[in-house]
């Protein structure tokens, strides 16, 4: 059995922002690394990131290094996790390929890391120029790699710059494209954003919801970084989930295949109950009331019946065998989060030593599922 990794990560580096891949009218923008009392930070505009403390607080492993030597949060993950700062940063392939052998990984999908913050600048035509100079360069570096996949990135309040990107990553060699669970205040069912879903329908690029610090409003409620990722971090994506179920997206788009990553599965059983429950009384109300609307053509199950529908499971979720049957063992998939420091080491080894979980269900996890994802 292959093990198909559906979301590992990168830890953005000096390269990333390089003049070989930045806009050449944005590169004295470009993001610097900045440091102060020995912690290290990037600098993007007049905005600094991470934000571990304050109002609309987050968090990040990169920079990983500067200079040559690791930052607090770098080492943390060479000694902790065991990955180098090359398999960090993906400066030497063979490094993370290394990293991955060690727990039988096969084949990883890399998403970002420095993007899992909303807004990293409030410069939206910058904003546009870091997602372009990102895709050029994890497109490069992975070009021609057999077990290194990866995902774009898009900035979707510039919705012609965000159809540009999505054509330009796929011919870059993407073989998804990462939003978060809101585009800053706005739903993902927006409808300016249809231009954005259209391109995505053409390329036949996988849609990648990412858990992040995505909405602004929620993000400014904390000071804190530990309730900040039960709520800010995660949240949004159970919001770009109802978006996507009762927004008349995949009505629209019925063919897109649509991924939610890095929440674990254990809410699913949940927001499932409360759509299905909500569904037929939101058409009684829309019978009384001309002002109220549903979107969605059909009950929230139907949409899980057309199997394009996936959630990345955390291997030692307790509820996975009945989150299995409740949507099917053909739409769970396995993530490892490599290289952040509070993933498990030796995931794929956890799920197959489970004893709760079907023979199947490990192998559709592990391999089928993020094959068909992915269009592997």
């Amino acid at each position: 059995m292959r093990v198909i990794d559906a979301d590992g990560h990168v830890n953005e580096c000096p390269a990333t922002f390089d003049d070989k891949y930045m806009d050449p009218a944005f590169r004295s923008r470009r993001p610097a690394i900045v440091g102060s009392g020995g912690l290290y930070y990037w600098m993007i505009g007049e905005q600094v990131v991470p934000r571990r403390s304050g109002l609309g607080c987050n968090n990040f492993s990169t920079p990983a290094r500067v200079d040559g030597k690791p930052t607090r949060h770098g080492a943390l993950i060479e000694g902790k996790n065991l990955d180098s700062l090359d398999s960090q940063e993906l400066t030497d392939l063979n490094a993370r390929l290394e990293a991955m052998d060690a727990e039988d990984i096969d084949v990883q999908v890399i998403y970002p890391t420095l993007f899992l913050a909303y807004p990293l600048t409030t410069d939206m035509p910058l904003m546009t120029a870091l997602c372009s100079s990102y895709n050029r360069w994890l497109g490069d570096t992975l070009s021609g790699s057999d077990r290194l996949k990866w995902a774009g990135v898009v900035n979707l309040e510039d919705v012609p710059g965000a159809v540009k990107t999505v054509y330009e990553a796929k011919s870059l060699g993407a073989s998804s494209m990462m939003v978060l669970g809101t585009a800053g205040d706005h739903m993902l069912d927006n409808p300016m954003f249809l231009p954005f879903y259209e391109a995505m329908a053409e390329t036949d690029l996988t849609l990648g919801v990412h858990v992040g610090w995505s909405c602004p409003s929620l993000n400014n409620l904390y000071s804190e970084l530990y309730p900040s990722w039960i709520t800010a971090f995660t949240m949004p994506l159970l919001m770009g989930f109802v978006a996507f179920m009762t927004g008349g997206l995949l009505d629209r788009f019925p063919n897109l295949r649509v991924v939610f990553l890095e929440a674990g599965c254990l809410w699913i059983p949940f927001v499932l109950d409360r759509l299905n429950h909500r569904y037929p009384h939101a058409h009684r109300l829309a019978n009384l009331y001309p002002q109220i609307n549903v979107n969605a053509a059909v009950e929230p199950n139907e949409y899980l019946k057309r199997g394009n529908l996936y959630w990345s499971a955390e291997v030692e979720d307790d509820m996975l065998p009945q989150v299995l049957d409740l949507v099917g063992e053909g739409q769970i998939v396995f993530g490892s989060d490599m290289p952040h420091s509070d993933r498990e080491r030796d995931a794929a080894k956890t799920l197959r030593e489970r004893d709760d979980v079907s023979e199947s269900g490990k192998s559709a996890i592990l391999e089928s599922n993020p094959a068909r994802l992915y269009g592997f």
